[in-house]
This record gives C-alpha cells, structure tokens and sequence, in this order.
C-alpha cells in the first residue's frame, strides 16, 4: 500500500523479459519520452474516447535504469504528491506545475541522461515507467488497433470515458493498481534499498523535522526544505547514481518484511480483543479478555523470555522484564549493528530505522507483559494474586492506549483495509 506524499527515492531496474504497454492515437513508436503501463488495464483508457485506439506493447531487451519516486507520486492533485520530482528537478515545490507532466518527463529524461537513466517509475492508482528513449532497451512485442467504446475525437478523455453509461466507475485500471498494494509490490520495478535517499532523514534533511512536529504522515510535506538541505539531497542522489553499489548484501526487504509479519497480525488481533465495542468481545468479561492477550503476548515473546527471568515477590517496577526486552529489540539487528563499516549510507539509515522501530514494539508488548504477570495472568510466571475484575478493567484500558498507540505510531499500511472485509463482488480500491 502506497502513502500519497512520498518521501524516499530509490535506485533500482527493470529486469530483462519484462513487458510494457502504451495506450494511444497513434500506430508509430513514440520518439519522445512517454509514459509506459505496467498491466494493460492502465494504459487502455489512455486511448478509448480518441478515433483510433492503437494499443503499444514492448518488452525489455536488458535491465533498465530507472529511479522510483515513492508514493503516488504519478497523481495529479493536490497534496504533496509531487513534491520529490519538484525538488530534484527545481529545486522547490511548484504547485502550478503539478499538471505540466509533457515538461516534467522531458525535464527529468534530460537530468536523467547524465545518470545513464532509462526512465523514471512512479505509482498513480498503479504502476508506470516514464521511458525516455524507445529505441533504447526496449522491442516492440505488437501493435494494435483495438476495439474502443468512444469513436468521436477529443484531446482527452471526458469523465463519460472514466464512468459507466449507468455512472458507475470503470475500475479495471484501478483494480490492476490494487494487485501491487502491499508486499512486494510490482514485482517487475527491483529497487536497490542500498541505494536510496529520504526526506525523512533527519541528519540530512533537518528543516523538515519541525514542520512535521504535531502532524499527522499525510500532512507531511517538501514545502519547507532548505535550500541547504536540497544541495545535500541532490549530492546525494548524484552519489548513489554515479558510484556502483557497495551494498553489504544485507536482505534489508526480507528483514522489513519478517519484523511486519512477526507482530502485524498479532497487535491487530489483541487491538481487537481490547475493542469492548465489537459485539463479539462486548460480553467477555476482564478476565477472559486478559487471557486471550496474554496468548497472543506469549507467541511474541516466548523466544527471549529467559528461564532466569522472574519477577519480584512484590514492587511496581518491570526492570526484571528487562533482558526479555533487550533480546526482543536486538535480535534481528545486532549483527548488523556490528558491521558498520559495510554498510552504505543508505542502509546505516535503514538500520536506524528498523532498530528504533523494533525496540518501540518490543518495549510496548514487553511492559503489557510484564504488568500481565504481575497481575497473575500468565501461567508459566504465577503470581500469588487474584485477579479482580474492576481492577483488570483498569489493566485492559491502560493496555488499549498502550497498543493503539504503538499501531498508530507504527502506522503499516497493512493496516489498511475494510472491516469488516469486502465481499467477492466488492473491490477495496484504497
């Protein structure tokens, strides 16, 4: 799932053998930069309602070499969208550019080609590559000139293209976006996570940090970056474009992606059962409901949670809780930690990243924990006490803050969804 203001800008290819498509007016291959589709349900709309419908598609003929702007940043609206091409291209947000995308892909195609640029990938509601140079690293596989509803000319599609004769939105194109919302992605765009730059790095972009003080991630924007800042954005994207990758070879995708599914689902399942307001867990009582988080906190921390490690007879502090916290926070990175040398910029902030990430959970599931045994509630630490209900209630609601505050502080996109889920006849477009 995308966020709609990016903030990152990742080196990365297109791998040989993948294919591409164009929709347009015309049966000649464009001699300009132009804009290619992944799936063919983007890219067909481009030319229904226009006179002829001649339909584009190439393939790879060697690994491309793009650069990916995060977010949707291929969205013409309001909002920040845009706000990274706008800095790399000019230095400073331009609002009254936001629809000029004939001058932005020319632009970017000319920065580009110093870099050795093939193009340039972006997400609308899905993927695309802006192509700079069609006779170079592509090979027209066909084309051809499809059925299309519309046959009258316009310079461009009216809002009777984009809905239904009876209004309802044609969403095959946004139903195709909605294939790449989560892990992994498009899987034909390989970005190089060794190799990228992020407004939210502080070090690097420090006057970003106090506008964003107080504001929620979509408001978050580019508008208020330094000139200082910009020169050192773009010396750095000047550095990860021109010197080859001395990646250390760390799965950093992999091990995002084990930390997400180690907890994701099981904080969305105790941040259910704490929710008294679904009828399902409106009639259990404290302690039943206490029980079922205890389950869910032992899963997640049964792997450092020592045969030593006991609490106190009595006392208010979870400090003999502590080395289960330091195992959960520091396993997956400590190795890492101890390599710093070989490791780019790029992932010395990545590890930042998953470091300050991975002990905020660990030092929230570990404190519910650790006042759940204290409480008398885990099986394998008992206590000499008697759950009470008036007191557990008390417990369950310091725990929801607890939780909902860590979900909303960590704020996955795989959080995003219906709920409850959609119907097979029903398709979430977020």
């Amino acid at each position: 799932m995308h966020r709609s203001v990016g903030h990152t800008i990742v080196a990365g290819i297109v791998p040989l053998g993948n294919v591409f498509y164009h929709g347009t007016n015309s049966s000649e291959i464009p001699t300009v930069p132009e804009w290619l589709a992944t799936d063919p349900e983007h890219s067909y709309p481009f030319c229904q309602g226009l006179r002829e419908c001649w339909h584009h598609t190439f393939v790879t003929t060697r690994p491309l070499k793009i650069l990916y702007f995060d977010g949707s940043s291929a969205a013409k609206m309001l909002g920040g969208s845009m706000d990274s091409q706008d800095i790399v291209l000019w230095g400073a947000v331009k609002h009254e550019r936001m629809c000029q995308e004939r001058r932005r892909i020319d632009e970017l195609c000319a920065w580009g080609k110093q870099y050795g640029l093939d193009g340039f990938a972006r997400m609308e509601y899905d993927f695309e590559v802006m192509h700079c140079d069609f006779k170079n690293g592509l090979q027209p596989v066909s084309r051809l000139n499809l059925v299309t509803p519309i046959s009258d000319r316009r310079p461009l599609p009216d809002s009777s293209v984009i809905l239904g004769d009876d209004g309802r939105l044609d969403a095959a194109s946004l139903e195709s976006g909605s294939w790449h919302n989560y892990y992994p992605g498009d899987p034909r765009i390989k970005l190089d996570l060794s190799r990228l730059v992020s407004f939210y790095d502080t070090e690097l972009v420090p006057s970003l940090v106090s506008p964003r003080l107080n504001q929620t991630r979509f408001a978050h924007r580019l508008e208020n970056i330094s000139s200082r800042d910009v020169h050192a954005v773009m010396r750095n994207i000047e550095g990860m474009l021109t010197n080859p990758s001395l990646s250390s070879g760390i799965d950093w995708r992999g091990l995002f992606r084990v930390i997400t599914l180690r907890y994701a689902d099981r904080l969305e399942v105790i941040q259910h059962h704490l929710n008294s307001s679904e009828p399902e867990t409106a009639s259990r009582t404290p302690l039943k409901i206490a029980n079922l988080i205890i389950h869910e906190l032992r899963m997640m921390l049964a792997p450092y949670i020592l045969h030593r490690v006991t609490p106190p007879p009595s006392g208010s502090s979870n400090s003999w809780a502590s080395p289960v916290y330091q195992y959960c926070a520091t396993t997956h990175t400590d190795f890492i930690s101890s390599i710093p040398s070989s490791l780019t910029r790029s992932e010395r902030l990545l590890l930042k990243a998953i470091r300050g990430t991975n002990r905020e959970i660990c030092r929230v599931i570990v404190k519910v924990w650790a006042e759940a045994v204290a409480e008398g509630l885990d099986p394998a630490l008992p206590m000499d006490v008697d759950p009470d209900d008036k007191k557990l209630k008390n417990v369950l609601d310091r725990w929801q803050v607890d939780i909902n505050g860590l979900m909303s502080w960590l704020d996955w996109s795989i959080w995003i969804k219906c709920r409850p889920a959609c119907s097979f006849e029903v398709r979430s477009l977020f």
